[in-house]
C-alpha cells in the first residue's frame, strides 16, 4: 500500500502510475468541474474507484451527500479508507456494478501484475479490448433504482463502456437528476451520438468534448 498526499487529503492506493494518471484528470484538469445551483448537492458517482472523484466533489461541495458505487472488491477497500482516513461524512457506498438491470454480472478486471484496475468493466479485455482479465461475479445494481429512490443534483458515470445501456434503461427516469456528467468509452454497442440522443430526447443540454485519441469522450447534460 502507498500513500500521497493530494492537497488536505490522504490518499491510500496500490498503482502508483495509475494514481497518478488519474490524480492529474481528476484534480489538475478537473475533468469533472460542474457549477451547481443547490451548495447541499446529492450525487452519485457511479465508477468511483478509489475515491478520487468522491473526494474531488467533497472539495467542492463539503456539504454534499455523495453515494460512491463500485464494483471491484480491491477499489472498494481503498475508496472506504481514503473515505476514512479522510475524515469525510454523508458518503455512502455501495459495492455493485451499474448495469442494466439489478443483480449479478461477470465484471472483467486487469489479471497482469500492474493492477491496472481503473478499467475493471462488464466487458471482457477491458472496454476497449486491450487488457488481458480475468473475472469474478459481482453484485450489478441499475442506474432507474437509485433515480427512483432519490433526486440528484449530479450524476457521474466511469463505468468503462456499459454508459448506452446503464442510461437508455433507465431514459424514462433520467430527468430524476439535473445534471450527468459522463466519461464515454467509445464502443461499436457504445456511441457518443447514442449517448446524446437519450438525453437530448429527454430535455437536457449536451455537450460533448473529445478528450483522447483511443476515442474516450467526456459527455455534460444538464437540464
Amino acid at each position: 500500500m502507498q500513500s500521497s498526499r493530494l492537497g488536505s487529503y490522504t490518499i491510500y492506493y496500490n498503482n502508483s502510475e495509475e494514481f497518478h494518471e488519474l490524480r492529474r484528470e481528476v484534480f489538475t484538469t478537473q475533468l469533472y468541474y460542474l457549477e451547481l445551483n443547490n451548495p447541499k448537492p446529492t450525487i452519485l458517482d457511479g465508477g468511483a474507484h478509489i475515491g478520487l472523484s468522491t473526494l474531488y466533489f467533497k472539495q467542492l461541495f463539503p456539504e454534499a451527500k455523495i453515494i460512491a458505487v463500485e464494483p471491484l472488491a480491491e477499489n472498494a477497500f481503498f475508496l472506504e479508507k481514503n473515505i476514512y482516513e479522510n475524515q469525510t461524512t454523508n458518503i455512502t457506498t455501495m459495492h455493485a456494478a451499474l448495469s442494466r438491470h439489478t443483480g449479478s454480472a461477470q465484471l472483467h478486471y486487469d489479471e497482469t501484475d500492474e493492477n491496472w484496475f481503473s478499467t475493471a468493466s462488464l466487458h471482457a479485455s477491458a472496454w476497449n479490448g486491450a487488457q488481458k482479465t480475468t473475472s469474478r461475479v459481482v453484485p450489478t445494481a441499475s442506474l432507474s433504482s437509485f433515480l427512483k429512490e432519490e433526486r440528484f443534483d449530479l450524476v457521474k458515470l466511469d463505468i468503462e463502456g456499459a454508459e448506452l445501456d446503464v442510461l437508455a434503461a433507465a431514459q424514462s427516469l433520467l430527468r430524476s437528476a439535473d445534471n450527468y456528467l459522463v466519461e464515454v468509452h467509445d464502443r461499436k454497442d457504445n456511441r457518443v451520438q447514442q449517448l446524446k440522443r437519450i438525453f437530448t430526447e429527454e430535455g437536457f443540454d449536451v455537450i460533448n468534448q473529445q478528450l483522447t485519441k483511443d476515442g474516450l469522450s467526456f459527455l455534460t447534460a444538464r437540464r
